[in-house]
């Protein structure tokens, strides 16, 4: 998937292929504007951690499709909630074999929803459905805490489709889709080096203690 992370990366960075072509408002820039000297320090700190926070929920979003997964057609839906208001966004994709035939848009407005989970007392979740080629329909998800996504058990994903998130009222079971405990993403290499003290440029810094890490 190596073409399509470079994609990412360059529209990260403001340097999109072709410039003329419209994302719409919602793909949004993701670089923040050139900051000058009139610009006050804090708005410029606010810029870096913004840009900060996008680049770690793609590094998470193309770990979930580089190592989790696997072949099939996947719906994926992401959701935050904020002091702010609320943001959702759902992406179709198909992965077959290296190849992924993939939305970009839909990508980078999903990635804005992860980055927006990953803000303060935000919280924030992500929910794939696979529909594998053998025939078979799955449920996995995950949390956003400390920064990167978090797998939830079986139990968990089995309790949040059992309930109308709007009534609060019990859903019968969907026959035929099994709750999967979700896999483990991994984190970029550098942050995974035993004993490692280099930290990925993406990170916002951690401060604190270590025994309260996760």
């Amino acid at each position: 998937m190596s073409e399509y992370q470079n994609h990412i990366r360059k529209t990260l960075e403001g340097q999109h292929e072709d410039p003329s072509e419209d994302l719409g408002m919602d793909a949004m820039r993701w670089a923040p504007a050139p900051v000058g000297d009139d610009v006050p320090d804090e708005a410029s700190t606010a810029a870096e951690a913004a840009h900060a926070l996008l680049d770690r929920a793609a590094d998470a979003y193309l770990s979930l499709l580089d190592s989790v997964l696997g072949d099939g057609t996947h719906h994926i839906v992401a959701s935050a909630s904020s002091p702010h208001g609320e943001l959702s966004q759902g992406q179709q994709l198909t992965v077959i074999g290296d190849a992924v035939i993939i939305n970009q848009a839909e990508a980078l407005r999903l990635c804005t929803v992860l980055a927006a989970g990953m803000v303060g007392s935000a919280t924030c979740g992500l929910v794939v459905r696979t529909f594998a080629p053998d025939g078979s329909e799955s449920v996995r998800g995950w949390t956003v805490r400390n920064f990167w996504l978090r797998p939830l058990t079986a139990d968990k994903i089995r309790q949040a489709y059992s309930v109308d998130p709007v009534t609060g009222a019990p859903l019968p079971p969907e026959p035929g889709v099994e709750y999967r405990q979700a896999e483990r993403v991994p984190r970029p290499q550098a942050e995974t080096q035993p004993g490692s003290r280099s930290r990925s440029r993406t990170a916002p810094q951690d401060n604190r203690p270590t025994n309260r890490r996760n």
